[in-house]
């Protein structure tokens, strides 16, 4: 007996699918949507109907260059359809964008953060309500209804979104999910920090159309993020990705996990300017470290070309095993990556398999620090997604 064809199943992702060619190629003729989606014309004609009488998407006037005849309307997501709020929730600092839902950025906010989950919960909750409120499109009365939230947390999330261990926010065995929806209001969808970062690589950074990449960051803590064959890798448990815990150094600087050596001990942001205030620098962030190592501090210099060199160790490994066509260096590893990839390199180029390292490209982020952010916008976009609604 042949198993039976899900076709609403089908049609949501026919939806899907019709919904990222939109996002990616705005103000796109219907006749066009085929070709770029793969689906027959009757197909897409009938989802464009659909999320048209749905509010998702809308028609304008597009000009058409050397053509005659009537004249074409171009289709796009309707920026009133709704609102995306994303968010990276860290110890010191908790940040929030929120978008339209193709991702286009409409506002952002910076708060503190705080390592007592009720404080945290509370600034979130306030500083979310705070965007949300600002996020007037132009010429709108009001903001558009707000259809999900993604938050990234530098924590082990298992596959149910139970948070495991959050070593840097004291966190452990803790239900987040069902406490954040409680705290917010609205749909909610967590993740490990880097994974979301690398889930926003993908969708709106460097990553687009890539099969194999490793997505590298570091807040309070470093982490991986793997695409393998087109899809985010997370491991029989949902942890894969955890760089920050490879040994680099045998009894090193001690890590918040209890271990000795870490990774993240040596390249993330706390570890960074914790060292430079050991050596009497005391610096309040990356962007100060990049400025004082561009005018010629040695210390600081020394610093980051010593989290370069350890980076690129770690990086061999992942390289050797998993063979990555691209390395995207993101988050706040990016304002520091002049200084940071010249040793990157170098331990690259002593520790990777000649072949695989010959044709393995480093880039870095044009999402920059907004990365985990935008990667909370992903999550909230891939979860308002897959709700079932009327174009089933």
């Amino acid at each position: 007996m042949l198993p039976r064809v899900n076709s609403a199943a089908i049609r949501r992702l026919n939806m899907v699918r019709v919904f990222h060619a939109l996002r990616e190629n705005p103000n796109c003729a219907q006749r066009d949507l085929s070709r770029l989606t793969g689906l027959d014309k009757a197909t897409t004609s009938a989802i464009v109907a659909q999320m048209i009488e749905d509010g998702l998407v809308e028609r304008s006037d597009a000009p058409r260059a050397r053509r005659i005849g009537r004249p074409e309307t171009a289709l796009g997501i309707a920026p009133s359809a709704g609102l995306l709020v994303g968010a990276r929730l860290e110890p010191g600092t908790i940040r929030i964008v929120s978008t339209t839902l193709a991702g286009t950025v409409v506002e952002q906010s910076q708060l503190p953060g705080s390592t007592d989950l009720a404080t945290a919960l509370r600034h979130l909750h306030e500083g979310i309500d705070a965007v949300v409120a600002a996020s007037r499109l132009e010429g709108g009365a009001a903001p558009p209804p707000l259809r999900g939230i993604g938050i990234g947390i530098p924590a082990l999330m298992d596959r149910a979104g139970r948070l495991v261990l959050a070593p840097n926010l004291g966190w452990r065995d803790t239900p987040i999910r069902p406490l954040l929806e409680e705290a917010l209001g609205a749909p909610v969808h967590v993740d490990n920090d880097t994974k979301a970062a690398a889930m926003a690589e993908r969708l709106f950074g460097a990553c687009r159309g890539v099969e194999d990449f490793v997505y590298l960051t570091g807040h309070s803590g470093v982490g991986g993020g793997l695409f393998l064959g087109g899809r985010l890798y997370r491991g029989a448990q949902g942890f894969a990705g955890e760089i920050g815990h490879l040994t680099v150094v045998p009894g090193g600087r001690p890590c918040g996990c209890g271990k000795r050596g870490c990774l993240e001990t040596y390249v993330s942001e706390t570890s960074i300017l914790a060292q430079a205030g050991e050596r009497g620098r005391a610096l309040p962030d990356l962007w100060a470290a990049a400025a004082a190592a561009r005018d010629g501090d040695p210390v600081v210099r020394t610093l980051l070309e010593a989290a370069g060199s350890h980076l690129g160790v770690a990086l061999s490994h992942m390289v050797n095993l998993m063979n990555p066509g691209l390395v995207v260096l993101g988050g706040n590893l990016s304002i520091v990556a002049e200084f940071v990839l010249p040793t990157l390199n170098a331990a690259l180029d002593e520790h990777a398999l000649g072949p695989l390292r010959r044709d393995l490209r480093l880039l870095v982020s044009p999402l920059g620090p907004d990365a985990v952010p935008m990667g909370g916008i992903a999550l909230a976009m891939d979860g308002f997604l897959s709700v079932p609604g009327p174009i089933l």
